[in-house]
């Protein structure tokens, strides 16, 4: 009775025709996931609930503050609370943070600021980025789905190739071109902008194909937007919060960004996000970015705990444990099999790109049909479970990836 009265309710669901309907899960612990009749699942596509099913810290946090007094402009604890932890965890790289209720907000914020504070109108995007899907972030995004037939698109905006030394636009050796993607880009703002470039916004580990860039290639940007007089932002909405085994990606890079985007992961599925900067704009320029609830005393509370189990509850280690755990079964299977073609990633962020689409696909479907909930996109499979995945179901996933591999 329960499914028949569930259907035709999420039947309803304008997502439904994308998004089908998975299974009703009743109950859970971690990575582990249960359904009404018993049967088990493992999670292996999960971006905004890091913490897993069942987190006792969590669901301890939330309860103690939701008994918690809550009123616009007085006082909040868990917000507080949690400004120290992101000043801690950045190390002093940032002088301002700003809450907001979703990453595409912040895209958009962190944009409009740059474009506010440099007296300038145009921004630099990378193609095949995720940004968000309001009218600006999804103008700077680089994937075709998100403005295809939903022009026009917000003016100013310049995409370029992403530094992708496996599929190079311009047919380069990684070893010997010298970053021809920055020196394309220079090109593009000469003939084909107005030379007036507030910001270049990038991801560190693009959410859409978990392609970072090669080594040396941020620090390159970098002096590109300072001899332009341009901001750099920093996405880490879906690598930051210890998705790729470091609490945000740009610090094993030795590049600070002048803004750096957080969000997914940080409230562990509530609805939080927001950028940190030193950059700071006049006090009048700050009227327009004031609501909103992404500082609402649940999300802070919730954000405050996901850093308790980063930190103390030990899952950024366990996020290094169980990602090498992970990759190293996926790059055997690469080996392996021929419809494998290779790993990338960092963490528990890796996607195992297949020889073609159909391979990708009916290994999805296998993989489904089995409990293993991972994710596709195009040609590659995408794992970004939970930071509770432990080792041993990191070689459970990799095992069954290699048995969904054989049955080909």
């Amino acid at each position: 009775m329960r499914e028949e009265r569930v259907q035709p309710v999420l039947s309803h669901d304008l997502l439904a025709p994308l998004h089908g309907q998975g299974p009703e899960l009743v109950s859970g612990k971690g990575a582990e996931l249960f359904d009404a009749a018993g049967r088990r699942y493992l999670a292996l596509s999960e971006l905004s609930a890091c913490l897993g099913a069942g987190n006792r810290h969590f669901i301890e946090v939330m309860r103690q503050a939701l008994e918690h007094p809550s009123q616009a402009g007085s006082a909040n604890p868990y917000k507080a609370r949690l400004y120290e932890r992101l000043l801690e965890a950045t190390r002093g790289d940032f002088s301002y943070i700003h809450l907001t209720s979703s990453g595409s907000e912040a895209a958009e914020w962190a944009v409009k600021l740059a474009r506010k504070m440099t007296g300038k109108t145009e921004v630099v995007s990378f193609w095949n980025s995720i940004h968000g899907r309001t009218q600006l972030s999804a103008s700077m995004s680089g994937l075709p789905k998100r403005k295809a037939g939903y022009g026009p698109l917000d003016p100013g905006v310049l995409l370029t190739p992403y530094p992708d030394c496996l599929r190079c636009p311009f047919h380069c050796q990684a070893q010997s071109c010298r970053f021809a993607c920055l020196g394309f880009l220079s090109e593009q703002v000469t003939y084909g902008s107005a030379q007036e470039i507030a910001a270049v916004v990038i991801e560190l580990c693009q959410g859409a194909s978990h392609l970072s860039p090669p080594p040396g290639y941020l620090k390159a940007l970098r002096a590109w937007t300072q001899e332009r007089g341009a901001l750099l932002i920093f996405d880490e909405i879906q690598s930051g919060m210890g998705r790729t085994g470091q609490i945000f990606r740009y610090q094993a890079e030795g590049v600070v960004p002048d803004f750096l985007l957080i969000g997914k992961a940080l409230g562990n599925g509530l609805h939080i996000a927001g950028f940190l900067t030193s950059c700071q704009p006049e006090k009048e320029d700050l009227y327009a970015l004031s609501g909103g609830s992404g500082d609402a005393v649940l999300s802070c509370a919730a954000a405050c705990a996901v850093f308790d189990e980063l930190y103390e509850g030990g899952l950024l280690e366990n996020i290094c444990t169980a990602g090498a755990r992970l990759k190293a079964g996926l790059e055997r299977c690469a080996e392996k099999y021929g419809k494998a073609v290779m790993v990338r990633g960092e963490g528990l962020a890796l996607a195992l790109e297949c020889a073609d689409e159909a391979s990708a696909a009916a290994v999805h479907q296998t993989l489904r049909a089995g409990g293993y909930l991972c994710g596709r996109a195009g040609t590659a499979l995408m794992f970004k479970p939970p930071f509770t995945l432990t080792p041993e179901q990191a070689g459970e996933a990799a095992d069954a990836v290699d048995r969904a591999l054989a049955a080909l």
